[in-house]
């Protein structure tokens, strides 16, 4: 099979020819052979022909140019990152299982983690084209009669350990956690087609769009017929549209229950992918870490997605319910209440 090249290489790693002594990983078992494929998939999160399609695509980005004797395979570096990924406890007992030290694991996890972040407009791409608009708008619409969506837009909370110093005050959320709060945008199938994730937790959900490049994006293009769906905690604009806290009549109750369905998908989303990578539920890393492993695993989460990995089953995670009120500053404007009048009366009004 594919991933035996990888294999033989991993087996000698065992071997010392020369007699030197020997340094870096010793007595490694090899996952690929230790494991069946769906042992091997509970433990990585991804098959064994989807972890070679990584560690090849990964390849020339990791390979070190050292004389160090027996420096860590590419091979070695990806499965020990996503080990990590797949159970996200302390570093220390990942470098026990390589048998390599934690100063070792926490590079690795830095290093791989930026390369596969580097990764990010390969695998992550927004509506651009009039063919994509219109696909993804017609895929929305078979699915919750909504038109002219183009994406699900909301935050989600990665907690993370006190990053410390006076930045450490940002980072405590309306729950007193520290996390990192991110803007995630997915396509129906729940792919992930815009991330925005270096913000603390304190800040809102309607800060982070608009000061994101997402909005201006969707700004110069905003006399066309499309837009987001966003929750509460959004103000209601031309190209993002949101629930109606009051609906009155059966037109709006339509719009709204459409709306939700559509909506919905971007929880669920967030669901599937931290079931995928627990270590998104809690993070021990420094902060500059963090924002790569949140993009690295949103990139992978693509890739699971693209290759057709099943889902990994479990109970929902919890998340953060939306603010009902907008921070000050903050509120819809009068073209984007218009817009969803108009939909609202063109659509949701028979």
């Amino acid at each position: 099979m594919a991933y035996l090249h990888h294999v033989r290489r991993i087996r000698r790693l065992r071997e010392n020819p020369e007699g030197r002594p020997q340094r870096g990983p010793r007595d490694l078992k090899d996952p690929f052979e230790l494991y069946d494929e769906e042992a091997f998939r509970i433990r990585y999160r991804f098959s064994k022909e989807s972890v070679i399609y990584i560690i090849d695509m990964l390849e020339a980005d990791l390979t070190r140019n050292t004389e160090r004797n027996n420096p860590l395979p590419v091979s070695l570096q990806v499965l020990t990152v996503l080990r990590f990924y797949a159970v996200g406890s302390f570093q220390r007992m990942h470098g026990d299982e390589a048998t390599v030290s934690q100063s070792s694991v926490s590079r690795v996890i830095k290093d791989v983690s930026e390369a596969i972040a580097r990764r990010k407009r390969q695998f992550m791409t927004f509506p651009a084209t009039r063919e994509e608009v219109e696909t993804t708008q017609q895929q929305f619409y078979d699915y919750c009669r909504f038109p002219g969506v183009i994406g699900a837009i909301d935050g989600t909370h990665v907690y993370i350990q006190s990053p410390g110093g006076e930045q450490a005050m940002y980072f405590l959320n309306r729950k007193n956690r520290y996390s990192v709060n991110v803007q995630v945008v997915c396509d129906l199938a729940g792919k992930i087609t815009s991330i925005v994730a270096r913000w603390p937790g304190s800040t809102h959900d309607s800060r982070i769009f608009n000061e994101s490049s997402l909005k201006e994006q969707l700004e110069a293009r905003a006399d066309g017929a499309e837009w987001l769906l966003g929750d509460s905690g959004y103000p209601c604009l031309p190209y993002l549209m949101t629930p109606l806290l009051n609906p009155q009549g059966r037109p709006q109750v339509r719009y709204n229950a459409a709306h939700k369905r559509g909506r919905c998908i971007i929880e669920r989303t967030f669901g599937r992918l931290k079931r995928r990578f627990p270590c998104l539920n809690y993070l021990r890393v420094k902060v500059d870490t963090t924002f790569a492993i949140i993009v690295s695993c949103s990139v992978l989460w693509n890739i699971s997605l693209d290759r057709r990995e099943p889902d990994i089953p479990g109970p929902e995670p919890e998340e953060m319910p939306p603010l009902v009120h907008l921070p000050p500053g903050l509120h819809d404007v009068v073209v984007g209440r218009l817009r969803r009048e108009q939909i609202i009366e063109d659509h949701f009004n028979r």
